[in-house]
């Protein structure tokens, strides 16, 4: 006799939960922590995993390498010089290998070891790329598997002395943050070419290899465009942590499609949880109908944008007061609003821009900024970002940059 549709089901919800004792060993992996279940258990259902012997060695250097690899039992040691060198990394349970080939194509850089019997978890480039790190907060906890992993590599070089090793696999790793801080951001330009109703470019050069700038465009609704441009304290590593928490935060708050002062609240909020190192984040955004050039936004200290009707003067806008973000609890945020006209323009950027130095301490300053805007007759927003970018090179006469610089143009077509 058939089962019934209700045995089935129950028989259906059992192997489910089957299935998801057999992978509990995804929360305890630093690379999936916090991440729902639902979100990455069918992936990792495919994935082989694969058994090693104490002393077995898994990988060498010169050796191709397509995967990354996820321990879930023993430890692993990693030889940066000789395979019998004392020197050595040791990995434990949760701890992943193999991100630096597949990002960069390189071949393995050192000998990888089983100190103990160990079982690892394979997951190949193919699956890591198109199912794994398009998930935000995975991009988020692999920034900080590296930036863990730089830690212990500085504490290397002092302790052991082999500056010339540690140093070349910190640059390695430094290059590999940048790579996944900028896929963090919007990168195909110009954004949204399907639209002939709007045209946005923006760039983030920061000012060591990782940074705390970055900005953010994406739809809300079908015609209800969001933008935003946020400036973390600090720079390199925890500041690019910083950045990848609030921007994260800040996206998922926008998608409620909520109030523009209750999406700073809330993210406030949160930054300001579990947050003893004090950092903060100075915030812009706002949200334009594109039907009508309705443009209501909010400030959280951040420098004021600049706007122009079609081939006029750049000036800056009134903005509200706002307390910069992460900080105090429970503050509240204003909001205001303005139209824009077909072929109006908006121009966000952070102080990087205006505080721009040359060799003579001088400063680019918002005048320039918009002495600079204003004397160009911009056909679209790239034109936009380069004049500004372009200006900035030549007045800084090659001074290397002190702080991240960040421009995001938009040009409203109706």
């Amino acid at each position: 006799m058939p089962p019934s549709s209700a045995d089935a089901g129950a028989l259906l919800e059992r192997r489910q939960n089957l299935d998801r004792r057999q992978l509990g060993y995804i929360s305890r992996l630093q690379l999936f922590s916090g991440i729902p279940y639902h979100l990455i258990e069918d992936v990792l259902k495919s994935c082989p995993v694969l058994e090693l012997a104490s002393e077995e060695v898994m990988l060498t250097p010169g050796q191709s390498n397509n995967s990354i690899y996820l321990l879930l039992a023993g430890s692993l040691q990693i030889h940066l010089g000789a395979r019998d060198a004392s020197d050595c990394i040791v990995i434990g349970p949760g701890e992943c290998i193999g991100e630096l080939s597949i990002i960069d194509g390189k071949p393995v850089s050192a000998y990888v070891v089983a100190q103990t019997p160990c079982r690892v978890l394979i997951i190949h480039e193919g699956v890591f790329w198109g199912s794994i790190i398009p998930i935000p907060e995975v991009a988020r906890n692999l920034m900080t598997v590296l930036a863990e992993r730089m830690r212990l590599n500085n504490k290397l070089i002092l302790e052991r002395l082999k500056s010339h090793l540690m140093l070349e696999h910190l640059q390695k790793e430094l290059q590999i943050a940048k790579r996944i801080q900028a896929s963090m951001l919007p990168s195909t330009f110009p954004l949204f070419p399907e639209r002939t109703d709007v045209d946005i470019f923006a760039v983030m050069d920061a000012a060591k290899d990782v940074g705390g700038d970055f900005f953010d465009a994406f739809f809300v609704k079908p015609d209800k465009l969001f933008i935003g441009i946020g400036d973390v304290s600090g720079k390199g590593i925890p500041a690019a942590l910083f950045m990848a928490r609030s921007m994260t935060q800040l996206r998922m708050e926008a998608l409620r499609d909520l109030p523009l002062d209750e999406i700073l609240a809330r993210v406030n909020s949160r930054l300001c949880e579990n947050n003893e190192s004090g950092m903060f984040v100075t915030l812009f955004c706002g949200i334009l109908d594109l039907e009508t050039g309705d443009l209501h936004y909010s400030n959280a200290g951040h420098n004021p944008p600049l706007t122009s009707p079609a081939g006029g003067s750049f000036d800056f806008i009134e903005v509200p007061r706002g307390t910069m973000v992460g900080i105090i609890e429970d503050v509240r945020f204003e909001s205001a609003r303005m139209v824009l006209r077909p072929g109006q323009s908006l121009v966000l950027y952070t102080d990087g821009v205006t505080e721009a130095m040359n060799p003579q301490q001088e400063l680019y300053s918002e005048g320039r900024l918009r002495e600079t805007l204003s004397a160009g007759r911009h056909t679209d927003a790239k034109a936009i970002i380069d004049a500004v970018m372009g200006d900035i090179e030549s007045f800084a006469e090659g001074a290397t940059p002190s702080d991240d610089i960040t421009l995001l143009a938009l040009r409203y077509l109706g």
